[in-house]
């Protein structure tokens, strides 16, 4: 006669057979040939403004912070076995002295619906600067490159990219009346979001 632990051992090797089989095969149907698992990714991503090209002393860098119009539809991404899309801005540049190619994440946000994965705005502010550690961000040509991840409840991740455009950077330092604006609202709205207990990527 099995022991309690030996009668254990097989009921948790069984869960975790069964459960593993299952999750195998819950992935394996998202390559069905079937209408629904069909992706058709749309988007567009262009600059608005930008609204400045600033030296930080405190990082001795040089950083810019603007704005752009964003236009996406993901929600064919989701399916049965899609938990949620990460999405993201890249800005990358080239041939600086210190690095070939450069890129920056600028904006994210977590989509987790098919609602929230439909949107359209102007005037979208990075939520964080591009900066150049060695100086060399005046007078580049910036591309925004829109990404991004697949997290499905079981499979690969899989990353991708929708939308592309390229902007100027000033040759001269600046800041414009709007950013100091933009910045205090940007601290009010998360601060209002704690108060309420929203995550971040809750109240963007």
């Amino acid at each position: 006669m099995d022991s309690y632990s030996t009668r254990g051992n097989s009921i948790f090797c069984t869960f975790v057979t069964v459960l593993g089989t299952c999750a195998v095969l819950n992935h394996l149907t998202t390559f069905l040939p079937m209408e629904r698992f069909e992706t058709k990714p749309q988007a567009t991503i262009e600059l608005n403004k930008v609204h400045q090209m600033t030296l930080n002393t405190y990082l001795n860098q040089e950083e810019s912070i603007f704005s752009f119009d964003l236009k996406y539809d993901l929600s064919t991404e989701f399916h049965w076995n899609m938990n949620q899309l990460f999405l993201y801005v890249v800005a990358s540049y080239n041939d600086t002295t210190t690095n070939q190619r450069n890129e920056v994440t600028v904006w994210d946000k977590i989509v987790r619906n098919k609602e929230d994965a439909v949107f359209k705005k102007k005037n979208v502010l990075v939520e964080y600067p591009l900066r150049d550690e060695k100086r060399e961000l005046k007078n580049r040509k910036v591309r925004l490159h829109l990404r991004y991840r697949t997290m499905p409840i079981t499979g690969v991740m899989w990353e991708k990219e929708v939308a592309r455009s390229s902007f100027q950077i000033p040759g001269e330092y600046f800041r414009d009346a709007s950013a100091a604006t933009r910045e205090e609202a940007a601290k009010k709205e998360k601060k209002k979001a704690a108060q309420m207990g929203l995550e971040d990527w809750q109240y963007r």
